[in-house]
């Protein structure tokens, strides 16, 4: 019985590792979001851009800004857009 539950226990261990999301920096420079086509879709969405600042990332956040994220779904990897002065790619939706 208690083996039972060791091989239950280990088998929801790995799938719930297996679920999870891994977030990294994508290191972009202002000519890709053009090129992308990111810049159109999501203001096609209703979303306004922005760089900011790291330190500034949570004030931003309160003003109802968002990070975003380049989502690989096959992957399940989501990339946080990056400048190479470590401006990080906000957005706000503008519409619903």
């Amino acid at each position: 019985m208690i083996d039972l539950f060791g091989l239950l226990y280990g088998v929801a261990k790995d799938i719930k590792k297996h679920r999870q999301w891994v977030e990294e920096d994508k290191l972009v420079d202002i000519d890709w979001l053009e090129l992308s086509g990111l810049k159109a879709k999501t203001e096609a969405e209703g979303m306004t851009l922005r760089w900011s600042k790291a330190d500034k990332v949570a004030t931003r956040q309160l003003e109802g800004y968002e990070i975003v994220y380049e989502i690989d779904k096959g992957k399940r990897v989501r990339r946080r857009l990056v400048l190479r002065d470590g401006l990080i790619l906000t957005g706000k939706r503008t519409r619903a």
